[in-house]
């Protein structure tokens, strides 16, 4: 097929990880034809690093931290109006994902013959295990761990359907995007990509492609201020789910979910936190506010306050 891609990145303070992103998408091949990284950072610095890693790539800078949702959403935007205009597929990328050269010709291929209008490959870790399954049938929920090759040899090679997927990597057609929408900016982090990919499912096909592989590897939390941002995007993220569960036709289908996501979250900062998960319960599902939906001492006000002390 003649497909053009243009491949979306939003990014915020990973330079190193940024830099690996784009070297590994420099050998994707002939149907990349763009790049898009929006730095939620907005730095000169981080301007001249995607410059130099990958000439010709389009920079932009929101002038504020927009996001993942919300960077994402600019990226698209850009690729709509701009000289990308033509594009077939677009290419969503966490910036600490790496990938192989043959990745998008793959997905290209597996999503013409099982006319998918979203594609995701096997995700695996530093180690080549694998992880961060998406939304697959009950009995293929519990294969981290296992090597790719134990993976197709327990549930076969041939492409499987899934009802969300992460957007570690992820290829759209464009048909999807026109049908159903870009994506929302008012979930700051954590679900946008759970939402995003629930609301094409509802209307299409999306598929895992277990012949293909890419590496997640994200930078490791070393520092104590990490540690609590990392607690209040977990926080927002019990608000999103729930909102998305519980307040969203397209995304009833995981409202089961939550339990585990509760489960998930006291396992991690324990029963201390109960008052928190009640507010991001409330605010989601009640409320029916994605965490970056209203001002005030919300679980993004306060990880931005944590930046400026």
């Amino acid at each position: 097929m003649n497909a053009s891609v243009a491949a979306l990145i939003a990014t915020y303070r990973r330079p190193a990880e940024l830099r690996r992103l784009l070297h590994s998408l420099a050998l994707s091949g002939s149907s990349l034809t763009t790049v898009i990284v929006v730095d939620n950072d907005g730095s000169d610095e981080g301007r001249a690093l995607v410059e130099a890693a990958f000439p010709g790539a389009q920079y932009v800078n929101p002038g504020a931290n927009l996001g993942c949702g919300g960077g994402l959403r600019m990226a698209e935007e850009e690729a709509l109006r701009s000289g990308a205009g033509d594009f077939t597929h677009l290419l969503i990328l966490d910036d600490d994902a790496v990938l192989v050269p043959d990745v998008l010709p793959r997905l290209l291929e597996a999503m013409e013959r099982e006319e998918a209008d979203l594609a995701c490959p096997l995700v695996v870790n530093e180690r080549g295990l694998v992880g961060w399954l998406p939304g697959l049938p009950r009995g293929m929920r519990h294969a981290n761990g296992l090597t790719p090759e134990e993976f197709r040899q327990r549930f076969g090679g041939q492409p499987h359907r899934f009802a969300w997927a992460q957007g570690i990597c992820l290829l759209v057609s464009r048909r999807a995007i026109e049908r159903c929408g870009l994506h929302r900016g008012d979930f700051w982090v954590r679900g946008e990509d759970l939402e995003f990919s629930l609301r094409l499912t509802a209307q299409g096909c999306g598929i895992l492609v277990p012949a293909v592989t890419v590496q997640h590897r994200p930078p490791p939390e070393s520092t104590g201020v990490s540690r609590e941002a990392e607690y209040w995007k977990h926080c927002a993220l019990v608000q999103n789910n729930a909102y998305i569960g519980f307040r969203l036709s397209h995304g009833h289908r995981i409202a089961w979910t939550i339990a585990g996501t509760l489960r998930h979250f006291f396992g991690i900062w324990s029963w201390g936190a109960f008052g928190d998960a009640v507010r991001a319960l409330w605010r989601g599902a009640v409320l029916g506010e994605p965490a970056g939906a209203r001002s005030g001492p919300t679980f993004r006000a306060r990880a931005a306050a944590l930046r400026s002390s």
